[in-house]
C-alpha cells in the first residue's frame, strides 16, 4: 500500500485529502508541525509528502532540502495559496516534484499525485475482483453477478479493505482506523451498522453471502465462514 504524509495546518484541507486518499487505498499520516514530520521521518518511510507551503508563518520550501536528506526517495508534492509561475518555479527549483495553487479539487490533486507515482514506475490497479464481485476503483463503482450496487463512501472503503485482503478477518479497531480514522477507543458500533447495511446490499437472494462476523475478532469476506469452515472440517475428520 502507498504511504502518503500530509503536512498542513488547515484541518478542513487535511480531512478533504485524507477521506479522498483512503477511499483509493492509501496509508494516510497527517502533521501539522514541520519538526514533528521530521522527527517521524526518521522513523518511519512514507513515498509522497503532501506538503502545504506555508505551515503556520514558516515557508516550507526552506525545509525540502532538510526533509529530501531525511527521505531520498520520497516525493513531494506542494500545495499553496501562492500563485504564479514564479512561486511555482521556486517551488520546482526547492526539489518539489509538483506545485498544486490553492484552491484546488480533490481529482486535480488525485491525479497529480498518481502522476509522480507512475513517473517512478508505479503501477495503479484500476479494478478487483473476488468471486462474482468486480470493483471498478476509478470510477468508484461495484457489481455483483452483473448488477450495480450503489455503496455509500464508506461502505466503498470497507468494501475495498475486504475485497484487498479476502480471507483476512479485519478486527473492529483495524476498520475503525482504516476506514473513519477513528481510534480504538471510539465505539465499534459504528463498524458493526455500516457493515450490516453493507451486507444487506452484496448478499443477494440464491447467492452465497460473502461476508461474515467473527465473533469477538471482527469481520471476513470469504466464500464460506471461518466458522462455517472450521465446522466442516470437524465434522469431516476421521473419527479416533
Amino acid at each position: 500500500m502507498i504511504k502518503v504524509v500530509i503536512l498542513e495546518d488547515d484541518e478542513r484541507v487535511v480531512k478533504l485529502i485524507t477521506m479522498g486518499l483512503t477511499t483509493e487505498c492509501y496509508q494516510v499520516a497527517s502533521f501539522t508541525s514541520i519538526n514533528d514530520l521530521t522527527d517521524m521521518l526518521q522513523e518511519q518511510k512514507f513515498d509522497v509528502l503532501i506538503m502545504d507551503r506555508m505551515v503556520g508563518k514558516t515557508d516550507a520550501i526552506g525545509w525540502v532540502k532538510t526533509i529530501k536528506n531525511l527521505a531520498p526517495s520520497m516525493k513531494i508534492l506542494i500545495l499553496s495559496g501562492l500563485s504564479g509561475s514564479i512561486n511555482r518555479i521556486r517551488g520546482l527549483e526547492s526539489g518539489a516534484d509538483d506545485y498544486l495553487e490553492k484552491p484546488f479539487q480533490y481529482q486535480e490533486l488525485s491525479l497529480r499525485l498518481k502522476n509522480i507515482l507512475k513517473k517512478y514506475g508505479h503501477i495503479f490497479e484500476t479494478v478487483i475482483e473476488y468471486e462474482d464481485i468486480i470493483i471498478e476503483l476509478d470510477g468508484q463503482k461495484m457489481q455483483r453477478d452483473g448488477k450495480n450496487i450503489t455503496l455509500s463512501p464508506y461502505e466503498f472503503k470497507l468494501m475495498i479493505l475486504f475485497m484487498k485482503k479476502p480471507k483476512k478477518i479485519h478486527s473492529r479497531a483495524e476498520l475503525l482506523d482504516s476506514v473513519w480514522g477513528y481510534s480504538n477507543g471510539t465505539s465499534s458500533n459504528v463498524v458493526d451498522v455500516a457493515v450490516a447495511k453493507l451486507r444487506r446490499k452484496i448478499n443477494f437472494e440464491n447467492h452465497a453471502p460473502l461476508i461474515h462476523s467473527r465473533r469477538g475478532s471482527g469481520y471476513i469476506l470469504s466464500e464460506i465462514s471461518v466458522h462455517d469452515r472450521y465446522s466442516h472440517q470437524q465434522n469431516t475428520s476421521p473419527l479416533l
